[in-house]
């Protein structure tokens, strides 16, 4: 058990230094934490990664949900979501109890998720976490709002603690959640 308990540590650890050396170099909270859940656990898709680049900034720069917690939103989806030959099923009462079953467990872990970002940020929106961090959120809209962020950390330690938080939040729950199915 206490080797069990060592993996999962290494695990969080390595997910939370990754998103956080991702966001540093790479930017896009969303995809930080989206390609290192991927990476960690093996379901890299392109496609994904590329959808997840509009989540950035709150969505689209508008500093409405959070990047980081919308990409463990989908990193989540991808390891537990409904595949279109599920969404397809041929049998509609099949498909229903499938789909119940995924949606029940994607609801339980997303609110989890949520919990944590509210429970140390206060919120999952992105100008709310700002103004926690910051003491004012800004308009990324703006190139001097940009500026301004990134000459107060944003994208030294701000923002990216906030990608490692969250990416280790997901692989948390990813890793309970394969403890259980081994049980």
């Amino acid at each position: 058990m206490k080797k069990r308990t060592m993996e999962k540590e290494k695990t969080l650890l390595e997910a939370e230094r990754r998103a956080y050396r991702y966001e540093q170099e790479y930017r896009d909270c969303a995809q930080c934490t989206l390609l290192t859940i991927q990476e960690l656990w093996g379901l890299e898709s392109e496609e994904a990664l590329k959808a997840a680049t509009g989540f950035a900034g709150g969505i689209g720069r508008s500093s409405s949900v959070c990047g980081a917690f919308t990409g463990g939103v989908m990193a989540l989806g991808l390891k537990y979501g409904r595949d279109l030959r599920t969404m397809k099923h041929p049998d509609s009462e099949k498909r229903l109890a499938l789909f119940r079953e995924i949606e029940e467990r994607l609801d339980r872990l997303i609110r989890r998720l949520s919990d944590k970002f509210v429970e140390t940020y206060g919120s999952t929106i992105c100008k709310d976490i700002e103004t926690k961090l910051f003491g004012r959120s800004f308009d990324k809209w703006n190139p001097e709002e940009r500026k301004e962020k990134d000459r107060l950390g944003g994208h030294d330690d701000k923002c990216p603690s906030v990608v490692g938080n969250g990416t280790r939040w997901v692989a948390e729950l990813i890793l309970e959640e394969e403890e259980k199915e081994e049980k």
